[in-house]
């Protein structure tokens, strides 16, 4: 049975020519001046374990805060290469953030333990006023 080891958070997520994860722009938090807002592209790039040759199912949901409901859900499948491995890239486009606070991203791959990951919404610094 696969696992997921582990899952980053980032605006986009390709293979490369030579089958290579590339994450572009890495994040844990998103400054917003007012909610609900959202995210016009965002991306979860996430690596696989398992047996060889393994064919394996895959959901993903983000929660948002507070345990205040699921925000959105969505499935897949991936073949695990001859390594036992494979990565996956699962692309988001107009995720919506409707509350500050920090939501969470569980990875569950064959019905077993999550992985979780999260990011906060919150708003932005302010600026420190010069003298």
């Amino acid at each position: 049975m696969a696992e997921c080891d582990w899952a980053i958070l980032c605006d986009y997520a390709f293979l490369d020519v030579n089958r290579k994860m590339c994450l572009i722009g890495t994040f844990d938090r998103v400054y917003a001046g007012a909610v609900p807002g959202g995210l016009h592209q965002a991306a979860i790039a996430m690596k696989l374990l398992g047996n060889p040759n393994e064919t394996s199912n895959f959901r993903l949901e983000i929660l948002r805060p507070n345990q205040s409901g699921q925000l959105i859900t969505a499935q897949g499948s991936a073949q695990l290469g001859e390594s036992g491995t494979a990565d996956v890239q699962f692309n988001i486009a107009g995720l919506p953030l409707p509350d500050y606070g920090v939501y969470s991203i569980n990875v569950y791959v064959d019905n077993g333990a999550p992985r979780s990951v999260s990011f906060e919404v919150a708003r932005p610094p302010t600026p420190a006023t010069q003298k």
